[in-house]
């Protein structure tokens, strides 16, 4: 679970610990060099320690909104919170960006802020009002979960009293929010710059969970589970393993 690493994986490590297994190595291959650099560096910028909780979004548009931008920003989990309404993704909004983020549908939301917080993070409720403190003051030095509520009423009391925190950004107009898309959008872009500030690094994956999601991302930008298949039937499953010294 999130956590701030002893070492993260920067690209040119990452791209030895996926090399270093037959069936990693062959999977670079298939790749332009210009491509396969780009999978890894998306990679070695993931940030597992930031990630979005949304309670009861009514419009399907929204989420989908939410989730490109976690895929856009390097957030690599979302939380959807179904009760009652089911999320389903708009392709038209999201474009493809559930290949590339997990996410996390859960029943009941009371698990989902109570397993985020047992794993160690610091759980934020998107608010306005006295008591909130500005997205600006976020201590991102431990992992942060921004908790966000429908369009129509926000967060519900129950997420309320269930988050430690409340935040808010600061608004210069009349109106008193942005939509909640915006929203998120502004807040995990704030968040995720200091996060990567914080840690001096571009991601915050360790070096065995980054090298399992490059495989997993290369296996997927292939498009071709046959191909895949073979190449692992022809190298055997893909297993963490130390490249040679001077690698």
């Amino acid at each position: 679970m999130p956590h701030v690493p002893a070492a993260s994986a920067g690209p040119d490590r990452l791209r030895a610990l996926v090399a270093a297994h037959p069936f990693g190595a062959a999977l670079l291959e298939q790749f332009s060099a210009h491509r396969r650099g780009r999978i890894i560096d998306v990679v070695a910028g993931r940030l597992q320690g930031v990630t979005v909780v949304l309670e009861n979004l009514v419009d399907n548009h929204n989420a989908s909104a939410v989730l490109r931008t976690c895929e856009g920003l390097g957030v690599q989990a979302m939380h959807v919170v179904e009760q009652p309404n089911k999320w389903e993704k708009n392709k038209a909004i999201a474009r493809s960006a559930d290949d590339w983020v997990t996410i996390h549908k859960h029943k009941g939301l009371a698990r989902c802020l109570g397993d985020l917080a047992a794993a160690g993070f610091d759980l934020y409720a998107a608010d306005v009002g006295p008591g909130c403190v500005s997205v600006a003051d976020i201590d991102v030095s431990r992992p942060v979960a921004l908790v966000f509520g429908s369009e129509h009423s926000g967060l519900s009391q129950r997420a309320l009293a269930l988050t430690e925190h409340r935040f808010t950004i600061p608004m210069h107009g009349m109106v008193e929010s942005f939509n909640v898309s915006v929203s998120a959008a502004v807040a995990l872009w704030e968040v995720t710059q200091r996060r990567r500030r914080h840690l001096g690094a571009a991601g915050d994956l360790d070096e065995r969970e980054a090298t399992a999601l490059a495989v997993r991302y290369l296996k997927r930008a292939l498009k071709s589970p046959e191909l895949v298949a073979y190449l692992e039937a022809e190298h055997g499953p893909f297993t963490f393993t130390e490249p040679p010294t001077g690698a």
